[in-house]
C-alpha cells in the first residue's frame, strides 16, 4: 500500500481534524477553518465539505490546506502524527498471471464453502 493510501484508509478526516485542534460537534459539524465562521458550516467524516466556502475533499487535502503543504508533505505529516505505516518506493515487479490469480480465488471460494458446509471430509467419501 502506498502512502496516499495508507493514511486514507487509516485516518478519518475527523480524526485529523480533532487532533489538530478543530472542535468537532457530536453532528461532524465544526466551523470552517479556511473562512472567517461563526456557526459550524463544515461537515466532517471521512472526508469534509464546508458549506460556506465550498472546500471539499479527504484527510490529506484538509491537512495540506490546513497548513499550507503539498499533498505528499500533507500525507507524510499525517503518517509520522498518526504512526501511519506504508511501503516506500520499490523496485518494478511484474504481476502476476490472471489465470494464476483467478484458480487461487476459485480455491478460496471453494475452501469457504467448505468450511460453511459443516460437514466433515470424512463423510464424503462414504
Amino acid at each position: 500500500m502506498n502512502l496516499f493510501e495508507a493514511v486514507k484508509d487509516a485516518v478519518p478526516t475527523i480524526a485529523a481534524a480533532e487532533h489538530y485542534g478543530i472542535e468537532v460537534k457530536r453532528n461532524g459539524m465544526a466551523c470552517c477553518p479556511f473562512h472567517d465562521d461563526r456557526t459550524p458550516s463544515m461537515k466532517v467524516d471521512k472526508r469534509f465539505h464546508c458549506f460556506g466556502c465550498q472546500e471539499d475533499g479527504d484527510v490529506i487535502d484538509f491537512v495540506g490546506k490546513l497548513f499550507g503543504l503539498s499533498p505528499k508533505r500533507a500525507a507524510e505529516k499525517l503518517a509520522a502524527d498518526f504512526g501511519v505505516r506504508y511501503e516506500g518506493l520499490q523496485a518494478w515487479q511484474p504481476q502476476r498471471r490472471p489465470s494464476v490469480i483467478s484458480k487461487l480465488a476459485a480455491a478460496q471460494e471453494y475452501r469457504k464453502k467448505e468450511n460453511r458446509c459443516g460437514t466433515p471430509k470424512a463423510s464424503w467419501r462414504l
